[in-house]
């Protein structure tokens, strides 16, 4: 059995986790991009070696091939909700990313796409597109007849790479409201998002290696048949 696991930088540390020795990995991650980028990547690699190729959900933000910048893409967006409005610029946005799933689908026999969810990214983090975007995402995948895993640590805390201990209600308030405090720019601080568990400072959301421990054991369960395609932790 040869999978490939490939995503953003949510999935760049699973190398760490040890492989189990009836499946051969191979694990291509992309820091900063998106669904397009891993279409390209698709297109010049000989896909039919795999008998699985997992794809981890980037986020919508990053809607092209090139940019290796959330920054840049999310002033972007931005630039889009001041032209047409948050509601259609989200939607418009949402559309495009799940038209790349699909095509994305057509590439492979066997495509199965991995929500995992910790921070609150891909969906709720940079931007929040809404508190059940996760339940709409997968709703989206099961109408689509499109194979998929779920794993979501949103609001619990010992899952992120970096996370403080908070019980300054007023600070944790604070700090979310003006996050991130690299950025000056009043317009992003209203819709950049993150999402850390109450009492807690999500200071760096991506997957530690306790929840890539659990990220591979649902992918290495999916394929040898041990659990089905709907799960959440």
């Amino acid at each position: 059995m040869k999978i490939l696991i490939t995503g953003c930088s949510w999935v760049q540390r699973m190398h760490k986790q040890n492989y189990p020795k009836d499946i051969d990995i191979d694990l291509k991650s992309f820091g900063g991009q998106g669904l397009w980028r891993i279409k390209k990547h698709l297109k010049i690699v000989n896909t039919d070696i795999y008998d699985y190729i997992f794809i981890q959900l980037p986020t919508p933000i990053r809607n092209d091939e090139i940019s290796i910048s959330t920054t840049d893409k999310f002033n972007q967006f931005i630039k889009d909700i001041k032209e047409m409005g948050e509601d259609v610029a989200s939607e418009k946005w949402l559309d495009e990313y799940r038209k790349k799933i699909v095509e994305i689908n057509e590439m492979h026999d066997n495509v199965v796409f991995f929500l995992y969810n910790v921070g609150g990214y891909p969906l709720r983090h940079p931007y929040d597109f809404g508190k059940n975007i996760d339940k709409e995402m997968i709703y989206f995948l099961e109408e689509s007849n499109l194979n998929h895993i779920y794993l979501s640590f949103e609001g619990k805390p010992g899952y992120g790479l970096n996370e403080d201990k908070c019980d300054d209600e007023e600070f944790w308030e604070y700090y979310h409201i003006n996050n991130p405090n690299n950025q000056s720019d009043k317009d992003f601080k209203k819709y950049w998002s993150i999402i850390s568990p109450r009492n807690w400072i999500s200071i760096d959301p991506h997957p530690n290696e306790k929840a890539n421990k659990l990220a591979l054991d649902m992918i290495c369960n999916y394929i040898t048949g041990g659990q089905d395609d709907k799960k959440d932790s």
